[in-house]
């Protein structure tokens, strides 16, 4: 059975994802998550954070991905032979926790991609939450690191 509960990112690439996130302050950071995907009884692994141009017109509430950077970021991965395993997007002044703005600016399915936001208010430490969308919920995963 596929372990659609937890998620693993190697300690490179949850800080290649932080890093992006907070160079983008105070704007909001996107971007795509690289690795392996989940198998039966084995989680997917983020093995690299690509970052992606946020395009919103108010890119410090709000996110969208440039498109030609979004199709070329694709193609490395299929390049590098990984597969895509997430999107990411950050939330300078609020929680980690998914809001109506972010299905706007998420490509939405239900196809086993994570959703990852990455909180970072203020002087406080950052609160990196994954989740995997299901039957249009935003379910919250378990976060390991490798």
């Amino acid at each position: 059975m596929l372990s659609i509960s937890t998620i693993s990112i190697t300690h490179q690439a949850y800080g290649q994802l932080l890093g992006i996130c907070r160079e983008a302050m105070p704007q909001e950071a996107c971007g795509i998550l690289a690795g392996t995907p989940a198998a039966p009884e084995i989680p997917a692994i983020v093995t690299q954070a690509y970052v992606i141009t946020n395009v919103h017109e108010d890119p410090v509430r709000s996110f969208r991905f440039d498109p030609a950077e979004w199709v070329s970021a694709y193609f490395d991965i299929q390049k590098n032979r990984q597969s895509l395993v997430g999107f990411f997007h950050s939330h300078p002044n609020s929680s980690a926790i998914p809001s109506k703005r972010d299905w706007l600016g998420l490509p939405v399915s239900d196809d086993g991609i994570s959703y990852w936001i990455v909180s970072m208010p203020g002087s406080s430490a950052a609160d990196v939450r994954p989740y995997r969308l299901y039957k249009q919920t935003f379910r919250p995963l378990a976060l390991m690191l490798t």
